[in-house]
């Protein structure tokens, strides 16, 4: 049984550094682990500026091949970048299933259009940001993160020309998260609120702003608003970009957390912070109870967001609460082995 994990976003959309990425443990690193411990021949491949073919070594999961593919043209845009070599790689593999991590990435749409639909191969799509592309009703199967989600691809009115998706072809799939690695660390609390976010727009920099007028606020992550932010927002922490590997102490020096984004529906800071024992909050516009339990943390609204956040701040004996059941949730749901129901599936689906 042969599958084929392929990143429809490059290794350097997000992470300028390569071996920083090649550090990460996350869901797309660890499923093709377990599939190889079960006897699957699996390989993650993806886009980088260096190609490069290695094997993953993550600690407590089987090995498997990594093929990174040079881009064919590396100054477009990153979303937009497609790998000819990749996709002659792909013509080449007796692959029985490719699974497409992210719904919209141009190295995914690159082999949909040259290889899986004209070749008629079978793949799965693992929805990773938005929900919806051209691809996904083509696909065998989906596995959305939300509810929201799931019900959109299902039920896509008004949007009358998009193919709905049945429920039997689709099944969430949690957040994969190092518990040891991400978990609470007794340290006196530098900020009131942090958060983690790419700067760039459509996040939610006015409210976080607006909530350092009375708070301690620090965001972790650069991009390129990094200058404009920092000259508008001089109240506001900016930390800057920081390791994986350094993250969970940087959260652990926070009150709780806030998630910036506007277009998200389930970022992986969201769990990462639970799994530090950190209460989250999130505007509830695309978020909702099936990412943030009501016992872990606060689903906001532009009305009432900063007077919310405030009183649980006053609160210590709440926040306290809040933040041992997010931990709590975090290492049920989105533990190192969250995926291995969905494995079964992709095994199932291969044969």
């Amino acid at each position: 049984m042969r599958i084929r994990f392929v990143l429809t976003y490059p290794t350097h959309h997000g992470v300028a550094d390569l071996a920083e990425w090649l550090r990460w443990d996350n869901r797309d690193r660890r499923m093709p682990g377990i599939l190889a411990e079960r006897g699957v021949d699996v390989e993650l491949w993806g886009l980088a500026r260096t190609p490069i073919d290695t094997v993953s070594a993550l600690p407590g999961i089987a090995p498997y091949p990594i093929r990174l593919f040079a881009p064919t043209d590396p100054a477009i845009p990153t979303r937009r970048q497609t790998s000819e070599t990749m996709i002659a790689a792909a013509r080449a593999d007796p692959t029985d299933l490719f699974v497409l991590v992210g719904s919209n990435g141009g190295a995914g749409y690159d082999l949909f259009d040259r290889v899986l639909r004209p070749d008629r191969r079978r793949f799965a799509v693992i929805i990773g940001g938005d929900y919806w592309s051209r691809i996904v009703s083509h696909a065998a199967f989906v596995f959305p993160e939300t509810t929201v989600q799931e019900q959109a691809l299902a039920h896509p009115f008004p949007r009358f020309w998009r193919r709905p998706v049945p429920a039997a072809r689709m099944q969430r799939l949690p957040k994969t998260i190092d518990t040891d690695r991400f978990a609470p660390r007794p340290a006196p609390p530098r900020w009131d609120v942090i958060a983690t976010s790419r700067l760039t727009p459509y996040k939610r920099f006015v409210e976080i702003a607006a909530l350092a007028d009375r708070h301690r606020v620090a965001v972790i992550g650069d991009g390129p608003q990094a200058a404009e932010l920092r000259r508008r927002y001089p109240q506001v922490d900016w930390l800057g970009h920081v390791p994986n590997a350094e993250v969970p102490a940087m959260l652990t020096q926070a009150r709780m957390f806030l998630h910036a984004g506007r277009r998200d529906y389930f970022p992986r800071a969201i769990p990462e912070a639970m799994a530090c024992g950190l209460p989250v909050a999130a505007f509830d516009d695309r978020i909702g109870t099936d990412v943030i339990p009501p016992d872990c943390g606060l689903l906001l609204r532009d009305r009432d967001y900063r007077a919310r956040v405030a009183d649980l701040l006053n609160q210590p004996p709440r926040l306290a609460a809040m933040g041992v059941a997010a931990r709590a949730h975090a290492v049920a749901t989105h533990g190192p082995r969250s995926s291995a129901v969905a494995c079964d599936l992709l095994m199932a689906l291969a044969q």
